[in-house]
């Protein structure tokens, strides 16, 4: 009978549920013995790395833009918006302040493509946003567009 053989019965014995309580821990011992005494009959597990989806390089992509003329009223606006949407999407982001009066931001992100995407059309909505709200007030955002969009 190979050690395998011998492996599979005392587990059997041990797993039974018909088995008595020192029977089973005894069969257990003894399986413990013969893995010891032979490390191959040892299962073996499975690799637990897997690859992450949002990791496959063919995916990848990059976003960096440059917000000039940000007021100090719209900067922690601005900020907070663009790092809670990175987050939410998942996107490794990089916010650089520059600040001279107006600021300008440096914003760069990493991350799958449609997350890109996907952040810079958040990005285009909130300095729509911003824009339109200039238009009421001029002294809110300045130097963010041209005097010809308000016009």
């Amino acid at each position: 009978m190979s050690l395998n053989d011998r492996l599979d019965k005392v587990l059997a014995v041990a797993i039974n549920p018909g088995a008595y309580e020192p029977e089973a821990v005894a069969a257990l011992r003894k399986a413990r013995q013969l893995v010891k005494r032979d490390p191959a009959l040892a299962f073996n597990l499975p690799s637990m790395v897997y690859p992450l989806p949002w990791l496959d390089p063919a995916d990848e992509a990059s976003f960096e833009v440059e917000i000039s003329g940000v007021s100090e009223f719209w900067l922690p606006i601005v900020l907070n918006t663009m790092s809670e949407q990175a987050y939410v999407l998942r996107l490794k982001s990089k916010f650089i302040c520059d600040f001279a009066t107006p600021t300008t931001v440096h914003v760069k992100c990493d991350g799958r493509e449609t997350a890109c995407e996907a952040f810079k059309e958040h990005l285009n909505s909130l300095v729509g946003y911003i824009h339109s709200r200039r238009c009421e007030s001029q002294s809110a955002v300045d130097g963010m567009v041209s005097d010809s969009v308000c016009g």
